[in-house]
């Protein structure tokens, strides 16, 4: 079992559960949350605390199965939280909650990794074409703005950026085409963030990045994607900052949809790093 590391925060814990339900394929009751709570010092209150913060993380559970959408990989029974598939079906998913959990100190390859399903998830929502940027990479960012203007048939800018620019906050760049070779396209500037520090990330600069590539202002739409699902209450707030929302469970409502087939090697890839750093 994994190592209860925080037990002030419902989102955290609920987080511990997921990991723990569907990498090691377990239920959780009511009795088995309380008993493990206990023996990580944590003391109610009052006489109803016990209930009352099993409540808390089953709602926030029940919440996040209704966000993850009919393939849920966790399902909610009276007072059971039982997996509904394995992991290894979902590595993706096991390693954003890893990242969401633990945070991305440390995370070697993985962050690398995280912004490859972010790649694929944003290819699904647009049923389009999307390609990573991400810092570092064996080409200059200014050579990638070249040829991502000609794969977008948009005029490249005279403007670019410094080599100590890195990726001007831009890991990922998705697009729906209309496959008639003219610009004027839904275009999506995708800043991933594997960490749980993400608030404190800038906005994506939209201003400059339209003096590197003349993207239509207007249809061209800032992004951040997440390891985390963000609650009620920041919500609308962070929309308000960063532009699309992609969390945790938009990446996996997306990539596990049915339809949608992930690259074959990064699903490879994402499974040693998940039985890598999980058992």
């Amino acid at each position: 079992m994994i190592d209860l590391i925080d037990i002030s925060s419902v989102s955290r814990v609920s987080d511990w559960v997921e990991l723990n339900v569907v990498f090691f394929s377990t239920t959780f009751s009511k009795s088995k949350l309380i008993t493990i709570l206990e023996n990580n010092e944590f003391e109610p209150d009052h006489e109803d605390s016990w209930d009352e913060f099993f409540d808390s993380i089953l709602q926030e559970l029940d919440r996040r199965c209704t966000l993850y959408g009919r393939n849920a990989p966790i399902r909610i029974s009276g007072n059971i939280i039982e997996p509904t598939r394995n992991w290894a079906d979902c590595p993706e998913y096991i390693l954003c909650l890893y990242f969401s959990y633990w945070g991305a100190e440390n995370a070697h390859a993985g962050t690398k990794l995280f912004e490859r399903i972010c790649n694929e998830a944003l290819k699904s929502y647009l049923n389009g074409n999307a390609i990573t940027l991400g810092f570092p990479n064996e080409q200059s960012l200014s050579n990638q703005l070249d040829q991502l203007a000609i794969l977008l048939f948009e005029q490249r800018g005279n403007r670019n950026p410094a080599s100590s620019d890195k990726d001007r906050g831009v890991d990922v760049v998705g697009w729906k085409s209309f496959n008639d070779n003219r610009n004027a396209q839904i275009i999506i500037l995708m800043q991933c963030a594997a960490g749980r520090t993400w608030e404190k990330k800038k906005q994506i600069p939209l201003n400059t990045w339209v003096q590197y590539i003349h993207w239509n202002f207007h249809t061209t739409i800032p992004c951040m994607a997440l390891t985390e699902i963000v609650d009620r209450r920041r919500w609308q707030n962070r929309v308000d900052d960063y532009g699309i929302i992609f969390d945790r469970s938009r990446i996996y409502s997306n990539i596990y949809n049915g339809a949608f087939i992930i690259n074959a090697e990064l699903r490879e890839a994402v499974i040693e790093w998940c039985d890598n750093n999980l058992n």
